[in-house]
C-alpha cells in the first residue's frame, strides 16, 4: 500500500493552462541556454579558435544552434500529440 493519492484527471481548461506554463518555461530555458552559449563564444572563445572579427557572428550562430537543438529535443513538450 502506498500513501499516494490517486491522480485526478485534468479538466480541459487545466490541461490547457498546464501546457501553456510548460511551453513558457521551455521557451525561456531555450533562450537562456542560447544566450549563455553565445556569451561564451563572444567573450571567452580563444582567438586561436576563431578569428576575432568573426567572434560576434559565430557567437550568435552558436547560440541560435544551441537554442534550436534544445527546442528540437523538447518538441513534444511544446507541441504535444493528441
Amino acid at each position: 500500500m502506498t500513501s499516494e493519492l490517486p491522480q485526478q484527471p485534468l479538466t480541459p481548461e487545466e490541461l490547457a493552462l498546464r501546457r501553456k506554463k510548460v511551453r513558457k518555461a521551455v521557451l525561456l530555458r531555450a533562450f537562456l541556454l542560447g544566450l549563455m552559449v553565445a556569451a561564451w563564444w563572444i567573450f571567452f572563445a580563444p582567438d586561436s579558435l576563431v578569428d576575432p572579427a568573426l567572434k560576434n557572428p559565430m557567437g550568435v550562430a552558436a547560440g541560435m544552434i544551441a537554442m534550436g537543438a534544445y527546442l528540437y529535443f523538447l518538441r513534444e513538450a511544446l507541441f504535444p500529440r493528441k
